[in-house]
């Protein structure tokens, strides 16, 4: 008869939460390469952990890779739609795609949920400026002025 060794503890793999902090941790050290490794194992082990969706978003945006940093944002948005800073990233992303009505929509939604977002009302600010030079639009202008301010408010108390 097969007798069994001695009993040993089950060895556990990595969590996604495991694999986001080691992902943080690689982007801190500048490892590309491995923080993407790991924000996808993250995502592998739990798709609707946002931050590492946001986080990949982040380094595909820095490589200038916009659409797939566009899904990353999105995916954010599907786990999680109450975060400011993921719909900033969606209007970085649509404006450096040059779908600025989109941009605009995601920079007023980010400022919805996080007025104090300095760089949102900037980046807003610029869009609905571009879009009152074009139509001559005084209204739409004086919007504008209203969120440059508002960008220069939050830059001095920060």
């Amino acid at each position: 008869m097969f007798k069994f060794g001695p009993r040993r503890g089950l060895r556990r793999g990595t969590s996604a939460i495991e694999w986001y902090e080691q992902g943080r941790a690689a982007e801190e050290g500048g490892d590309v390469a491995g923080a993407t490794h790991a924000y996808e194992r993250a995502i592998a082990g739990r798709p609707d952990l946002a931050d590492a969706h946001n986080n990949l978003g982040r380094l595909h945006h820095d490589a200038a890779n916009l659409p797939a940093a566009e899904a990353h944002y999105r995916l954010a948005l599907c786990a999680d739609r109450q975060v400011g800073l993921y719909w900033f990233n969606l209007g970085v992303v649509l404006e450096d795609q040059g779908r600025s009505a989109e941009a605009i929509a995601a920079y007023e939604h980010a400022l919805a949920l996080d007025a104090y977002l300095a760089d949102a009302h900037f980046n807003l600010a610029r869009q609905i400026e571009r879009a009152a030079l074009r139509s001559n639009d005084e209204v739409l202008m004086r919007r504008a002025v209203r969120h440059l301010k508002q960008y220069r408010e939050l830059s001095r108390a920060g």
